[in-house]
């Protein structure tokens, strides 16, 4: 290959930096949705590896060292694995955050009365809620809208500069804070619900009294589309809201990109 003016190190590097992109694109937020055809992706991840590789050969080789230990088998799979696994820690603790917006619209729908009308989410494969889809559009609306694909691919960049290829050793303050972003998936969820959770229980706590007071009522065949329009209701009401939410869950998940990408943990 060398003949061809490419050299041991500049295949190694794309190689690697392949890895790292296309495990990143693969399971951030908008670039892992099902409506991405996988060859797109996989292209993408090719047309930046070979940027990267050509463009910026010393950054790019820096910290790799001696290439001929990356010629035995064992410690180039060892090297992919260490790219695979730090391009899935960026993405996945960025997918995490639209975890926990679409799980605040599952639960609103249940209380809703949707939890039996459920339809596919594209972007996950799963069939979710109309509450829960309603969630992840206008979530994925913002961010876009705030730029916020574009903090992960400046994450994607600063990997690069900060971690060398194959030297990616997570700290032990990595599994602390891998569980810290698990939990705020539950955060995120009742952020988001509490406005329409507060409200659907003042109505189903009003149903109860006048259940009470007036037997001869049937509650259940009144009540079921009061819980949804009085839901529905407080969804609009609560839009403002939901969006400066929103805001500071994806300045949250800049900097936590932003902390896997510098090496820090």
């Amino acid at each position: 290959m060398e003949a061809l003016g490419i050299t041991n190190i500049q295949i190694i590097s794309f190689l690697l930096t392949f890895f790292r992109t296309g495990a990143i694109l693969f399971t951030a937020p908008f670039f892992s949705s099902k409506n991405i055809n996988t060859r797109v992706r996989i292209l993408l991840s090719l047309t930046i590896a070979i940027v990267l590789t050509t463009s910026f050969t010393n950054l790019m080789t820096e910290g790799i060292g001696d290439v001929s230990r990356f010629m035995r088998y064992p410690a180039l799979i060892m090297a992919i694995f260490r790219e695979v696994a730090l391009g899935i820690a960026i993405g996945f603790t960025a997918q995490l955050t639209f975890a926990g917006i679409q799980l605040a619209g599952q639960i609103v729908g249940h209380e809703m009365g949707f939890g039996l009308t459920r339809i596919l989410d594209p972007s996950m494969n799963t069939n979710v809620t109309i509450t829960a889809q309603y969630n992840v559009v206008l979530a994925t609306m913002i961010f876009l809208l705030i730029r916020g694909h574009h903090h992960i691919l400046m994450g994607m960049a600063r990997s690069f500069s900060e971690i060398p290829l194959g030297g990616w050793n997570p700290s032990a303050s990595f599994t602390g804070h891998l569980n810290d972003t698990f939990s705020g998936i539950f955060k995120t969820a009742f952020r988001l619900a509490i406005p329409v959770m507060a409200v659907l229980f003042l109505t189903k706590i009003g149903m109860a009294i006048i259940a009470r007071t007036i037997p001869q009522m049937n509650v259940f065949i009144v009540g079921f589309p009061l819980q949804i329009s009085i839901g529905l209701i407080a969804m609009a009401l609560s839009l403002p809201f939901f969006v400066k939410t929103l805001n500071g869950l994806f300045e949250l998940m800049r900097n936590n990109i932003w902390l896997i990408a510098s090496g820090d943990i």
